[in-house]
């Protein structure tokens, strides 16, 4: 198999859908408010919606700056050029503050408006907006505002457009309690405490890891807070781990009886992973493994959750969600890895991403898969997403070549599966000695 961030990012474009680098530089126009933030990895695969799941659009590079529109889960909408509108992986850019609330908002004040292709009258016509109709303008240029219209963007005049007063968005902020939580713990260093529930909101602290906070209110993505010093403001939800006790959320299994463990199937659904050469499919193995390692561990008293307990698609962000979730004392991903060509490698490789959060964990299992009948390749950084946004200890398994044929022998028999359970097992429970 590609590893998971190859298969993130490494799909082959066909010529006539790149974008060039100046293609995707940002016109020289007088911005609406929004966030513009620059692409880290090499290349950034653009979707037609946001999962995995969708097709690629486009590709950028790494330094590119692209224009944030909307926020869905772990997602981003962005704008490239003047009409292309698509979906990236946010945990693939730098900025993980971004919210569609720095958006300027607007209503349409005019009857039957033009939505226009390009910002000028003898441009061709997309449709058009009735009075009334909200709108969001992502930025405007001499008279004219590009605002979001039937899953890209059109152009109307700026005087058809009545902004809404930034102040009464905020007072209308919407604001539920949840009473199943009453803390909330930091799980990354230097986060904000705002204002309000947004980006854009003034800055009134910067919170170190692990502090607890008092849980007030929810607001979207957004928690309502009280530090311990009495100041009140909203943090975001990902910075911190909510919990049902005033207690700090701390995961301090002693033994294997008494720790919860995530174990992840990687793939699934129309997500096949890599392809064996009887044309067999990853996902289906990672699955039968993941049942053995679960019935072994349960078996030792062990709290086992699965990601995913079919043959269904689970995108990658929730899979280290659901450890945050649970408190897990350890994340597992089971994978098989793929070689460009057919016999060209064979072996198991243990990854880690943090050092001190997760090569313990990684160095202890990878220790027991010295008496496997493939060759123990190691243990090895991996960014990988499952690893990269865990905050809990986290691994990834690639447990053989499944497109090598005397891997594959082993992938698919019982004994190599019980075997790989075993050590798992035995790794596991000298981890939590």
């Amino acid at each position: 198999m590609h590893h998971i961030a190859k298969k993130i990012i490494g799909l082959t474009l066909l010529l006539g859908l790149l974008f060039s680098a100046s293609s995707l530089a940002m016109p020289r126009t007088a911005y609406a408010q929004q966030e513009t933030i620059t692409v880290t990895a090499s290349t950034v695969n653009v979707r037609m919606g946001p999962g995995l799941a969708y097709n690629t659009m486009a590709q950028l590079k790494k330094g590119d700056k692209i224009t944030v529109i909307a926020h869905k889960n772990s997602w981003y909408q962005v704008r490239l050029g003047s009409d292309k509108i698509g979906w990236v992986a946010s945990w693939l850019l730098k900025n993980t503050e971004i919210s569609s609330a720095t958006n300027t908002q607007g209503t349409i004040n005019t009857a039957n408006v033009a939505a226009k292709e390009n910002p000028a009258d003898d441009s061709d016509t997309l449709g058009t907006f009735q009075q009334n109709t909200a709108v969001t303008i992502i930025y405007e240029n001499s008279g004219w505002s590009q605002v979001l219209f039937n899953q890209t963007v059109a152009w109307i005049k700026s005087a058809y457009i009545t902004k809404k007063d930034a102040s009464t968005t905020q007072q209308n902020t919407q604001l539920t309690v949840d009473s199943t939580i009453k803390s909330l713990t930091l799980h990354e260093d230097n986060v904000k405490l705002r204002t309000t529930p947004n980006i854009g909101g003034h800055i009134k602290a910067t919170l170190k890891n692990k502090a607890q906070l008092t849980y007030l209110a929810t607001s979207d993505d957004w928690y309502k807070v009280q530090t311990k010093d009495g100041k009140t403001g909203y943090v975001a939800n990902w910075t911190v781990t909510p919990s049902a006790s005033n207690k700090p959320v701390t995961t301090n299994a002693n033994n294997l009886a008494e720790a919860t463990i995530v174990l992840d199937p990687g793939h699934g659904g129309n997500d096949s992973g890599a392809v064996s050469q009887k044309n067999t499919y990853e996902k289906t193995y990672t699955m039968q493994f993941v049942k053995k390692i679960a019935a072994k561990l349960r078996q030792a008293g062990a709290r086992v959750v699965l990601t995913r307990k079919t043959d269904k698609f689970v995108d990658l962000a929730p899979r280290p969600a659901l450890a945050k979730k649970v408190h897990a004392d350890a994340f597992i991903s089971i994978h098989f890895d793929s070689s460009p060509k057919s016999n060209q490698a064979s072996g198991t490789t243990t990854y880690y991403y943090g050092k001190s959060k997760d090569k313990p964990l990684a160095t202890a299992l990878n220790k027991q898969f010295s008496s496997l009948p493939l060759a123990n390749r190691g243990v090895e950084f991996g960014n990988f997403l499952v690893l990269r946004d865990n905050k809990q200890p986290a691994v990834l398994l690639e447990l053989g070549y499944i497109n090598d044929s005397n891997d594959y022998q082993q992938i698919r028999s019982t004994s190599y599966q019980d075997k790989v359970a075993n050590d798992i097992y035995k790794g596991l429970s000298q981890y939590f000695k």
